[in-house]
């Protein structure tokens, strides 16, 4: 990483998640610091309080058409590896009632071939890119939609494939609204050398993902995994821990580690997302996300393989969602924007409300709205946990970008982009 960006990515509690800690200096002293750096620059002793960490989301979902003209613009300015989205069909499956059906199984095939297996979210959706998935020659196409776990009852439904992007929604018999009563948390981060006081935090802040997600959600089964990443030439590229339940267990493995390596701007973010497909998802009616951690972008050439490795999680439910730290370029937005778009995740963005660290990135967005990191990340996780989007609530915003109102901002142009 730049020394430039050495204060400024933080954790802060999310439902108590993350915590905000900072270091300065240079990768090495990073690596030995155990202060934390809050605005002014000054080092102290002294953890910062949780709930410092200003940040807002996009979901490139919702703004599809804002979504594909920024894939237009950055392709003029970048030579980045492509994902041809422009074709994407957004399946929904509900129940007789009109209710989101979470993790029931779809299936998109023909006479000869099986283009994608996949669950639905806890929304009911799943996406298939015609282009992406091999469709490349339309012939007689089929949406088989096989009941959730634990409603084998239902019978499944068969259907056509609607025109390439269109959207189509799917009702299947006999379901029951189900939330998912299972979450999958997994954490990907970079730990080069100024993120040791991010990792410290973490340690001591994940008894705050238990104790928020059990308070809100009631009776949910929360499984922890963490992947850890460095570059090319360090100690260590990747260091994965799988999912565990035990929260003891879980909590030694990251005690064990520390920050150190780095030194350049690119890190090995392809080879740490190449991992996640592999760690333990649970199959039944299951929550997957995965936060990214980062302020940098994979090193140049590495961006096709990156976001290969997350459009892998695509067929597996699982969720991404990007936190993008001060320092993030273009391509490292591309590249967490396009894997956030196509598994249905969300983009994160730290912003300098907070007054912590060095200035953050602008992202290439019309408008927005400021939170604590905490709380964003707590209605990112209640709304997967619910099936229903949750919005942000009035009082807990710091700040809009766009002048949004109840959720809609009204373009130059006089589109709407959604919030």
């Amino acid at each position: 990483m730049r020394s430039s960006l050495l204060t400024s990515f933080c954790f802060t509690s999310a439902i108590a998640l993350f915590m905000a800690g900072c270091g300065g200096g240079s990768e090495a002293g990073d690596a030995a610091l155990g202060g934390s750096v809050v605005g002014s620059g000054t080092t102290t002793d002294t953890p910062p309080e949780p709930g410092i960490l200003t940040a807002g989301d996009w979901d490139d979902n919702l703004n599809f058409a804002l979504f594909q003209n920024y894939l237009t613009d950055h392709a003029k300015s970048a030579n980045s590896a492509s994902f041809n989205s422009g074709d994407r069909i957004v399946i929904t499956v509900t129940n007789a009632e009109g209710q989101p059906v979470s993790n029931a199984y779809v299936q998109i095939v023909d006479a000869t071939y099986k283009y994608l297996s996949a669950p639905t979210a806890s929304d009911g959706r799943v996406l298939f890119f015609p282009h992406e998935d091999g469709m490349i020659q339309r012939g007689p196409v089929t949406i088989l939609v096989a009941p959730p776990p634990g409603q084998a009852a239902a019978t499944p439904v068969s259907v056509p494939l609607p025109k390439m992007g269109a959207d189509i929604t799917i009702k299947l018999p006999d379901t029951k609204l189900a939330p998912p009563k299972e979450l999958d948390l997994a954490f990907v981060i970079d730990t080069t050398g100024s993120m040791g006081d991010e990792i410290n935090y973490l340690k001591a802040e994940i008894q705050g993902i238990v104790d928020g997600v059990k308070t809100k959600f009631s009776g949910v089964s929360i499984h922890y995994s963490v992947i850890l990443y460095r570059d090319d030439g360090d100690d260590y590229v990747t260091r994965v821990f799988d999912f565990t339940s035990d929260l003891g267990n879980f909590k030694g493995q990251l005690a064990a580690q520390s920050a150190g390596g780095g030194g350049d701007m690119p890190e090995a973010m392809d080879e740490a997302m190449a991992k996640v497909p592999d760690l333990a998802w649970r199959t039944g009616n299951t929550a997957r996300m995965a936060f990214l951690i980062a302020d940098a972008p994979p090193h140049p050439g590495d961006d096709a393989a990156t976001l290969s490795a997350m459009n892998a999680l695509r067929p597996l439910g699982v969720k991404l969602y990007p936190v993008a730290a001060s320092g993030v370029d273009a391509e490292a937005e591309y590249v967490m924007r396009v894997g956030a778009e196509a598994t249905l995740g969300r983009y994160l963005f730290l912003t300098d409300d907070s007054g912590v660290g060095a200035p953050h990135e602008e992202p290439h967005i019309p408008c927005y709205q400021v939170q604590k990191l905490n709380t964003l990340i707590g209605r990112m996780i209640a709304s997967e946990l619910s099936g229903t989007r949750v919005p942000a609530d009035p009082g807990t915003i710091i700040r809009s970008v766009g002048d949004p109102h109840e959720g809609v901002c009204r373009l130059m142009d006089g589109s709407e982009a959604h919030l």
